[in-house]
């Protein structure tokens, strides 16, 4: 259909107030936080494909009418909550129309007594917890990004919030979602459908970002208020001690509210200590090393954009410069409960940290991890602003698997990109790995090569130890060709679900898998 008459036609079914076609909001909403993306802005391009028109709706019965409308017309739809995703998954690759969902706001209801509230996708995680705190209770997810990201994107990607080894990913805490099919036709799933949280449909919409359906209701597990929350800090001289402390913290049943092990260089670029693993100040050594080694030093201690542009430079470089300043790699710990039991807890941690040679540092590199546990978000922009690009690999895989599948990403990637990492949602079975790196080219063009051999080399390397593409990110555009690498034989099942729920595949195109 042609654009001015799609536009018309959409301006018929919800009024011409809620259907945009500015050149501001077609613009924006052509992308979301994907890096690369960021990087053509930063070449002063403009995205090369842009929706037709972006649509507000505000209750489910019109979504269902869109639906059915662009169904009839073949005409993509791409839902999208806050953009905050850094995978381009909101990205609309064939135009046709963006489905806003953030007027869809609401807490539907709320059953302290059977702890489950129900809520619409467009509402903002933040505003979420704040609301059940109120009430005494928590949802218990805090992603990085729960300022600005929705609950129906936290679903849409299997997203994990820093509470993770305590309460769960969010696939964990949904007991029912509603969802409107390719054709505008609703279902109801888990609870919301009469049956239970354990519906083995929410495994197949969650997850599947937008590809399969729209999610317009969410039923949540919820829980009280713990009455306190209490954080330490461990330093381990070996990234394996680290390590081996928190695989035997998790299979001794101690579910913390926060296990979290920064490795040698995050753990001195997040600030948690100043000291080498000899207990030297490292901006004392910093300044004893000259020139070249002086200059990328400076930038691993203070970050000054004029460092970060001319270390990135040179990034293999970078990465030698970090290795000599062999800063001790620092474990966060929270745990939660009444007195006695967070007492009872840390008896336990303590006596793990110490078998496993943990130096127990008190509470308060704990507490400066909690003050500024959402601040690694808002500090990208600074690299941004000195023209380079910043990414995050998240990644998983069993406990045996960790150590060898965090070398060889470190010797893949460091080639391209200066990197670090953190030990994150952890879990009797395995862990997460979360890989932060940063690159720069003085063009566009350069910088785009580099963006994408990183990542195809990064993933190759997970895939070798039999890690996931993606922990909480999500697949989008930028790891689907990986997919058949974890999942061979996946994109036939996907085609199926794909063929019942979306036959006329006009739901959010070339996600996760490309059919075509």
């Amino acid at each position: 259909m042609e654009g001015g008459r799609l536009r018309d036609e959409l301006k018929k079914l919800l009024g011409p107030a809620r259907v945009s076609s500015a050149p501001q909001d077609l613009v924006t909403y052509a992308s979301d936080m994907l890096p690369s993306t960021q990087i053509d802005k930063l070449g002063k391009a403009l995205p090369q494909v842009l929706p037709v028109a972006v649509c507000f709706p505000e209750d489910v019965e019109e979504v269902q009418l869109l639906l059915r409308f662009c169904s009839q017309e073949r005409v993509p739809v791409v839902p999208c909550g806050a953009g905050s995703g850094v995978c381009g998954g909101t990205v609309p690759p064939e135009g046709g129309i963006v489905l806003d969902l953030k007027r869809m706001n609401r807490v539907l209801r709320f059953a302290p007594e059977e702890r489950v509230v129900e809520v619409e996708p467009g509402i903002i995680g933040e505003r979420l917890e704040d609301w059940l705190n109120g009430r005494g209770f928590t949802l218990g997810h805090f992603p990085s990004s729960i300022a600005c990201s929705t609950v129906g994107g936290y679903v849409a990607c299997r997203s994990a919030g820093q509470y993770s080894s305590r309460y769960g990913k969010i696939e964990d805490m949904t007991v029912g979602l509603s969802v409107v099919q390719g054709d505008g036709s609703l279902i109801d799933l888990g609870i919301l459908g009469g049956g239970h949280g354990r519906d083995p449909m929410l495994s197949v919409v969650l997850g599947s970002e937008g590809t399969l359906g729209i999610v317009t209701r969410i039923a949540l597990r919820v829980e009280p208020l713990p009455e306190m929350v209490d954080f330490a800090g461990f330093a381990f001289v070996d990234l394996e001690d680290g390590i081996a402390c928190m695989r035997r913290v998790m299979r001794a049943g101690i579910k913390p509210t926060v296990l979290r092990l920064y490795d040698p260089l995050d753990s001195l670029i997040a600030g948690m200590h100043t000291s080498t693993a000899s207990g030297e100040d490292v901006h004392r050594v910093a300044s004893r090393l000259s020139g070249l080694k002086g200059l990328l030093a400076g930038a691993l201690t203070d970050l000054n954009e004029a460092g970060i542009a001319v270390g990135l430079l040179n990034p293999s470089i970078l990465n030698k410069i970090a290795e000599l300043m062999p800063a001790r790699c620092m474990l966060i710990v929270g745990v939660q409960g009444d007195k006695a039991t967070v007492a009872r807890q840390w008896d336990e941690v303590r006596a793990i940290a110490q078998v496993c040679r943990g130096e127990d540092l008190g509470p308060e590199p704990g507490y400066h991890w909690f003050k500024r546990r959402y601040a690694i978000s808002y500090k990208q922009s600074r690299i941004f602003a000195a023209g380079a690009f910043v990414d995050t690999m998240e990644t998983a895989c069993t406990w045996d698997n960790l150590v060898p599948m965090y070398r060889a990403v470190l010797k893949a990637m460091g080639r391209e990109v200066f990197l670090m990492a953190h030990f994150s949602h952890a879990y009797p079975e395995g862990c997460s790995i979360y890989f932060t790196f940063a690159g720069y080219r003085p063009t566009a063009r350069a910088a785009h090569s580099v963006y994408k051999r990183a990542w195809r080399e990064g993933i190759e390397a997970v895939t070798r130890y039999s890690g996931t593409v993606s922990h909480h990110h999500g697949v989008g555009l930028l790891k689907r060709w990986a997919m058949s690498r974890e999942c061979p034989g996946g994109i036939e099942l996907f085609a199926a679900f794909k063929n019942v729920m979306d036959p006329d595949r006009v739901l959010n195109p070339g996600k996760v898998y490309n059919l075509d």
